[in-house]
């Protein structure tokens, strides 16, 4: 695993943490919170597409 797929997983796990976070809060923004966990598995799917061995 490359240095920027770490990255990208933990960018990810950052935003699907902080949209359960926000969506715990007595006020918070229920849309914004989807949003950032969709944000959060898109960027963990691009991560684990760039992963995949290069067909020969």
């Amino acid at each position: 695993m490359s240095p920027i797929t770490g990255l990208a997983l933990a960018a990810a796990l950052a935003l699907v943490l902080g949209g359960l976070w926000l969506l715990q809060q007595p006020g918070g923004n229920r849309t914004k919170a989807i949003l950032m966990m969709v944000a959060g598995a898109v960027i963990a799917f691009n991560a684990w597409v760039v992963s995949l061995p290069v067909p020969a």
